[in-house]
């Protein structure tokens, strides 16, 4: 946390050596403290920080105050949705439907609650909130037959959200001062690995003003980064290695057994 701290100091005061501008357009700049996070064995979960600051030409100042959404997204996959209806007495699926584009991570961080930021409509027009990622999967929706794809959609985002790989954290970014920002957010320990995307949506009067986006990397690292990589493209491998492991692990339990 100390390191972090220091990194969140550093930049700061390299955003400092560059004054605001007199004239052009409001802009942002932020980074992340980290942007690789390694999945170990005893991984779980982590707090990342994102610093930033905010260029206000002088001819902007005094305007209405400046609120901040920061979307996070995680690597998209395709998902295959079931329902179960009782048939019979009998739980069974009947209807299902594919997702092609499921974020397997989503959050979104700000001061203020998204809906007193700005309209839905704006909202929607720059990929923002729950609303709009349902609306996102409902297009990239395929192979429905009698079931409501609205539904499905729903049904998506209240499990991941129960999991805690959709986060909507109100109130998550600080401000230092008339520039500086300050935001936090947590990657689960079920986090999907991957590359992210974090975007900073500077706001002034309900519209979107400036953006700068960043990105994040997780990945599992040393042998559990070799066994993920082996089982996902040396499958045959991977399998007659885990088939020798468990009978000798098996032979040696026996022979133990045997000496007692």
């Amino acid at each position: 946390m100390r390191v972090l701290s220091l990194i969140g100091l550093v930049f700061a005061g390299l955003l400092f050596a560059y004054p605001p501008t007199a004239t052009g357009a409001e802009s942002v700049e932020a980074d992340l403290a980290t942007h690789h996070v390694a999945v170990k064995t005893d991984f779980a979960g982590v707090k990342v920080l994102m610093f930033g600051a905010v260029e206000t030409p002088v001819a902007a100042r005094g305007q209405a105050p400046r609120d901040i959404i920061i979307v996070i997204r995680g690597p998209e996959e395709k998902l295959r949705v079931r329902r179960k209806d009782r048939v019979a007495g009998i739980w069974v699926n009947s209807d299902s439907a594919t997702f092609d584009a499921v974020p397997g991570y989503y959050a979104i961080v700000s001061n203020l609650p998204a809906g007193e930021i700005a309209s839905s409509y704006t909202l929607r027009e720059h990929g923002i909130g729950f609303n709009s990622l349902r609306a996102n999967l409902i297009l990239s929706s395929t192979g429905f037959s009698t079931g409501n794809v609205r539904d499905y959609a729903s049904a998506i985002v209240r499990v991941l959200k129960n999991d805690d790989l959709y986060q909507e954290i109100i109130g998550g970014v600080g401000f230092s001062g008339t520039r500086l920002f300050r935001a936090e957010f947590e990657l689960p320990a079920n986090v999907p690995l991957g590359d992210y995307s974090a975007d900073v949506f500077i706001f002034r009067a309900g519209e979107v003003v400036a953006k700068h986006t960043t990105s994040l990397r997780i990945e599992k690292r040393g042998i559990e980064r070799f066994i993920y990589t082996l089982a996902h493209q040396q499958p045959l491998i991977y399998g007659i290695l885990s088939v020798l492991a468990a009978v000798l692990a098996g032979t040696g339990a026996a022979a133990a057994f045997r000496k007692k």
